[in-house]
C-alpha cells in the first residue's frame, strides 16, 4: 500500500476499535500502568505547564499528567480517530478533569504553533504511522527548546506473545498473509538504538531508551480471546471470515502458543515488553 492508504487503514481500524477500547479501558489501564508511569516520570510534568499527548487513545497516560499540571496547566489530548477522542472525553469527564483540551490530529500532519509545549508523550503511537520520522519531527517543532518528549513502542513479537499469538495462528492457517516488516504495526519500531537515532534525526538530544517488562494477566483463555476480539479489529475481521472449524483451529493454535503461560487453574500470565524512550527538544 501507499503511505496514505496505510494511514487511512489505521484511521479506520481505530474508528471501529474505539468501542472495544472503551469497554476494556479499565483492564488496559491496569496492565499498561508500568509503561504510563515511566512516560509520566520521564517528562516530570510541573504545575502550570502545557503538555501534548499524541495518539492518546482512551487518554489514560495524559490524564495521569493532567493531574500533575494543576488548574493553571493544560493537557492537549489528541488522536487521529474522532471516536477515540470521544472515548477520552468521556473518561476525562468521569475523572472530573477540567484542564484538558481535545483535538482530532494526525501526528504526521501536526501543525500546532511552534514552541508552545513544555512536554509531549506518545504511548504506542509512532510505530502505527506510515511516516513516524515526520511525526517525530513535527512533535519537535511543537515543543519549546529544552522541552521533554517520552514515547513507547512494543518490543519484538517473541517478547509479546500475548499480542502475537492470534496473528501467528492466522498466518499458520493461511487466513492472512505474513506481515510486511516495513508496514506500520505494533512491532514496527522494536529497536532501542534505532529509536534513539530517529529521535536525534528529528532534532532531539539526550535520547535514551530501555525496555520495560510487565505482565498481561487473564482469568482464562476464553476471556483472553474475547478481549483480543474487542481490541484488535484486524484479528477479529480475519476470524469472522473463517468457518467454525477454522476458528477452532486458530484458537487452538493461539492457545498452544500461550500454553507455557497458562496455570493449572486456567489463568494466564504472559510476559509483555515495551521499549520506552525519552529525549530533550
Amino acid at each position: 500500500m501507499e503511505a496514505h492508504e496505510l494511514d487511512e487503514r489505521q484511521r479506520e481500524l481505530w474508528r471501529r476499535g474505539a468501542q472495544g477500547w472503551e469497554r476494556r479501558q479499565g483492564a488496559i489501564r491496569l496492565r499498561s500502568a508500568p509503561v504510563s508511569e515511566w512516560l509520566v516520570n520521564a517528562i516530570d510534568p510541573q504545575p502550570g505547564e502545557r503538555v501534548l499527548e499524541l495518539a492518546a487513545g482512551p487518554g489514560e497516560t495524559g490524564f495521569m499528567i493532567a493531574k500533575r499540571l494543576g488548574p493553571e496547566g493544560r493537557l492537549l489530548c489528541t488522536d487521529q480517530a474522532p471516536q477515540m477522542i470521544e472515548v477520552a472525553r468521556r473518561r476525562a469527564s468521569e475523572l472530573g478533569l477540567t484542564n484538558v483540551d481535545f483535538a482530532v490530529i494526525d501526528a504526521q500532519r501536526l501543525e500546532l504553533e511552534r514552541g508552545t509545549f513544555d512536554a509531549a508523550v506518545c504511548r504506542w503511537g509512532y510505530m502505527l504511522m506510515a511516516d513516524p520520522d515526520e511525526a517525530m519531527r513535527r512533535t519537535r517543532l511543537a515543543l519549546r527548546d529544552g522541552a521533554r518528549l517520552a514515547m513507547a513502542t512494543w518490543d519484538r513479537p517473541a517478547r509479546n506473545l500475548w499480542m502475537a499469538a492470534p496473528a501467528l495462528a492466522l498466518v499458520g492457517q493461511g487466513a492472512i498473509p505474513p506481515p510486511n516488516p516495513s508496514d506500520p504495526s505494533p512491532f514496527a519500531l522494536p529497536d532501542p538504538a534505532d529509536l534513539q537515532r530517529r529521535l536525534r534525526s528529528a532534532g532531539f538530544s539526550e535520547a535514551r531508551s530501555e525496555p520495560v517488562e510487565f505482565a498481561h494477566r487473564y482469568p482464562s483463555f476464553g476471556e483472553y480471546w474475547a478481549e483480543t476480539m474487542d481490541l484488535s479489529v484486524p484479528v477479529a475481521d480475519a476470524v469472522a471470515a473463517l468457518s467454525p472449524a477454522d476458528v477452532d483451529a486458530v484458537r487452538a493454535s493461539a492457545r498452544d502458543t500461550l500454553s507455557q503461560f497458562i496455570a493449572p487453574d486456567g489463568q494466564i500470565e504472559a510476559p509483555a515488553a515495551a521499549i520506552v524512550a525519552a529525549a530533550v527538544a
